[in-house]
């Protein structure tokens, strides 16, 4: 019998069949503002040093590609997966993902502030650190991954789904998490405020990590 699709989940990118997209090594390339990059896939390497504004990504495949100090503000990323990437520090402030993967990837502090994401999915990824203050999220699932002391500081979370998750520490202040279930995350404490936290769903062991919204100290047994 057929698993019925979740309405929520996210979209998975319209890519075409790898022997179809032309190999390319990123190191090769010398960003510029506006230039377009589409139906590829970038074989492994590193790509360093480099700044952009309004790059376009349309059906790319980054596969175990290291972005090493790099800034793409503004960037467009459709159809794209980023398969075993490390994208530690990089920042796409502003930049528009739809039907994108991160897909065991390494983003410790990657920035993602004022970003809008629609269908994007990040599996099994190590996001410490990383940034979404003032995101527009929509079609979103981080699962499996580690997110401690991630920023979503006044992020909108439309029908955002976090799914087996670290989030100890995570700034969700201005988040508002009514109808976010948080009960398969770990976390020690949250930084939020009750009225952002009304409607969240979590387990009942898990309320030690708010308690402090509440004035309550907590004493060990």
């Amino acid at each position: 019998m057929a698993t019925k699709k979740d309405k929520n989940a996210p979209e998975a990118p319209r890519l075409l069949e790898p022997f179809a997209l032309a190999d390319l090594t990123v190191s090769d390339y010398e960003m510029e503002d506006k230039m377009p990059f589409e139906t590829c896939r970038f074989v492994p390497g590193t790509v360093s040093n480099q700044s952009a504004d309004k790059v376009l990504f349309d059906c790319v495949v980054f596969d175990r590609v290291t972005f090493d100090n790099v800034t793409l503000e503004r960037a467009e990323f459709v159809d794209v997966v980023f398969d075993h990437c490390d994208l530690s520090n990089v920042v796409f402030r502003d930049a528009v993902l739809h039907r994108v993967e991160f897909n065991h990837c390494k983003m410790l502090g990657l920035d993602l502030s004022t970003a809008t994401l629609r269908n994007v999915k990040f599996e099994e990824c190590f996001g410490q650190y990383a940034m979404f203050r003032f995101a527009d999220m929509k079609y979103v699932a981080f699962r499996d991954g580690n997110f401690d002391k991630s920023d979503f500081y006044e992020a909108q979370l439309n029908q955002t789904e976090f799914s087996r998750c670290e989030l100890d520490q995570a700034q969700l202040v201005g988040a508002k998490l009514k109808g976010i279930d948080l009960s398969s995350c770990e976390f020690r404490t949250l930084s939020s405020t009750l009225e952002d936290l009304q409607g969240c769903i979590m387990r009942t062991d898990q309320l030690s990590g708010v308690a402090h919204l509440l004035g309550i100290v907590l004493k060990d047994d």
